[in-house]
């Protein structure tokens, strides 16, 4: 069992494009979830942000879209801000409405 879950709707999967750098590396190609998340503020508020995660089976998250979902993930604070990234084998999990609220 995961210790962190994201729940959100599933806007958009897509794959980045594959490119170059100077030295010759290869970059980029991997696909991306993009979730739409609620958070309540501390003043009991709610905010509406778009959260872009990578995933390994993009076809999963296709099938889910515009569904409510909940993926494990991990975190990391880099100068003040927390970034997430989807657990290794992480699979969403189809909310229904009652959990999502």
């Amino acid at each position: 069992m995961s210790m962190l879950l994201m729940t959100g709707q599933v806007l958009n999967v897509l794959q980045m494009p594959k490119g170059t750098n100077r030295e010759g590396v290869e970059y980029g190609g991997h696909h991306q979830v993009q979730l739409l998340c609620e958070e309540v503020l501390q003043n009991g508020e709610k905010r509406n942000s778009l959260f872009t995660l990578t995933c390994e089976e993009p076809e999963k998250f296709k099938k889910l879209s515009g569904q409510n979902i909940a993926v494990p993930v991990g975190c990391w604070a880099r100068g003040g801000v927390l970034s997430f990234y989807m657990e290794k084998g992480g699979a969403p999990r189809v909310l229904n409405v009652a959990q999502s609220q």
